[in-house]
């Protein structure tokens, strides 16, 4: 008798991250992404098209987010990154981290 180990596929949650929500601090977005990853999100999209940049602060909160998510088979990615976002991840290394995909 084979066994086959079926893994179903990341569930996805999506956040977009406004230019409001990062200059009121980023507490409240730290907490929502700790509770999506502990209701089981594996795949965790970050929608940045309102963002002008990226803080390093608010790239903190992302790599803990991805951490958290490697270790159940997911991660991060970044959507919608504008040339300057980009072009700050590349710079940093943090392409080869998450998952970038550039503003149309």
């Amino acid at each position: 008798m084979t066994r086959s180990v079926h893994t179903p596929p990341p569930r996805k949650a999506i956040v977009t991250i406004s230019e409001a929500e990062v200059a009121a601090g980023l507490t409240a977005l730290r907490w929502q992404l700790n509770d999506l990853v502990m209701d089981g999100a594996c795949l965790v999209v970050i929608d940045v098209s309102d963002l002008d940049q990226m803080s390093s602060t608010l790239l903190a909160a992302l790599l803990d987010t991805h951490r958290i998510c490697r270790r159940r088979g997911g991660g991060v990615v970044i959507r919608h990154a504008n040339r300057r976002a980009a072009d700050a991840l590349r710079r940093t290394g943090l392409d080869r981290v998450f998952e970038v995909e550039a503003a149309a």
